[in-house]
C-alpha cells in the first residue's frame, strides 16, 4: 500500500505540473490543496492498515469498531480540509474538486497497478 501511495502522489504532481503551464496560479494553487486532501485521506487510510498488521484479532465486534473509527477519522478530517479550503483559504470551488477529484482517481489507479506490478 505504501507503493500506491507513492504512485498517487506521482500521478498528482505529475498532473499539477501539466496544471501550472495550462492554469493560473490561483487555480493551480486550489487543484494542489485537493489533490492533498485527498493524499491525506490515502495516507490515514495506509496508516490504518498498516496499524492493523501488527494489532491481529479475531474479534469480529472490535474489528467492525476499528473499521466505523477509520471511517469517521478520515470523514471528519476530508471534511474539516475542504471546509478550511472553501472558508479561510477562499479557494476557487471548482478547481479545489477537481483536485480532489484528481487525487481520488489517481488513489484507484495506483492501487491497480500496485496489484498489478506486485
Amino acid at each position: 500500500m505504501f507503493f500506491a501511495l507513492i504512485i498517487q502522489s506521482a500521478i498528482i504532481v505529475a498532473s499539477i505540473a501539466v496544471g501550472w503551464h495550462l492554469l493560473a496560479f490561483t487555480d493551480v494553487l486550489a487543484i494542489m490543496y485537493g489533490a492533498s486532501i485527498a493524499l491525506v485521506n490515502s495516507g490515514m487510510l495506509v496508516r490504518r492498515w498498516y496499524v492493523g498488521l501488527y494489532q491481529y484479532h479475531c474479534d469480529g465486534e472490535r474489528h467492525l469498531k476499528s473499521f466505523h473509527r477509520s471511517s469517521m477519522e478520515r470523514f471528519f478530517v476530508v471534511g474539516i480540509m475542504f471546509a478550511v479550503g472553501f472558508g479561510l483559504m477562499d479557494l476557487a470551488n471548482l478547481e479545489l474538486f477537481a483536485g480532489f477529484i484528481v487525487g481520488q482517481l489517481a488513489w484507484a489507479l495506483s492501487m491497480l497497478l500496485a496489484q498489478r506490478l506486485f
